[in-house]
């Protein structure tokens, strides 16, 4: 096992700092949900599973290269790998992401209610949409949803096949029907700003339901 670099615990400990304000806002709570962050040497630093993501330290976190094979192990015994590791890496294969969060907010989960089924969300017409790389407040911004599955894992080729959907290369997010969003960015502060707008969103389009 490598001890990690200056860089590498910057980028660490930042992560850790994410995952507390994502619990604060109810995206991480109960253990669920996730996060990961590029090095410059190609690997990647993932959060565990299974445990309280508000109290998730440095030296807790896994180093993984592009495949999600484990390049060197948490000092803190009885960790395991998070199971989102190759939806991050596919994720950061196609999208070139820098960083991927996974939320199990409760407004990632009632917006994807709003596809009734269906394979998007739409949103429009909101001035947070500025927030997402790309985009304006005039777009049409179509969130792309996949069914759930019994492991995350088994959730790869869903998302695959939304990422290369045409349809939805402006999106830095997939929702996943009953279950959270995978959202992310170019690094960890564009997936913070990412998170916190997409949640926005989420929470608007699913109160103008309810209001309609």
């Amino acid at each position: 096992m490598t001890a990690p670099g200056s860089s590498d615990r910057v980028v660490g400990s930042t992560m850790c700092e994410f995952l507390r304000l994502f619990y604060d806002r109810g995206w991480v709570a109960g253990t669920g949900g996730g996060i990961c962050g590029a090095l410059g040497d190609g690997t990647m630093l993932m959060a565990p599973t299974g445990v309280h993501k508000e109290r998730v330290t440095v030296d807790d976190l896994f180093r993984v290269d592009r495949h999600a094979s484990v390049v060197s192990a948490p000092k803190t015994p009885g960790l395991r790998l998070t199971e989102c590791s190759t939806i991050f890496c596919a994720i950061a294969d196609q999208r070139k992401a820098g960083s991927v969060m996974h939320s199990h907010g409760l407004s990632a989960v009632l917006a994807a209610d709003l596809a009734q089924g269906g394979d998007r969300v739409v949103i429009r017409d909101l001035e947070m949409l500025k927030g997402i790389r790309g985009c304006t407040n005039s777009d049409v911004h179509a969130v792309p949803v996949v069914d759930n599955t019994a492991r995350e894992p088994e959730l790869v080729a869903g998302i695959r096949r939304a990422l290369d959907a045409p349809e939805f290369q402006r999106v830095a997010c997939v929702l996943v029907r009953h279950h959270g969003a995978y959202i992310w960015g170019e690094d960890l502060w564009e997936v913070k700003r990412h998170a916190e707008v997409y949640h926005f969103l989420f929470e608007a389009a699913v109160a103008r339901a309810r209001r309609a």
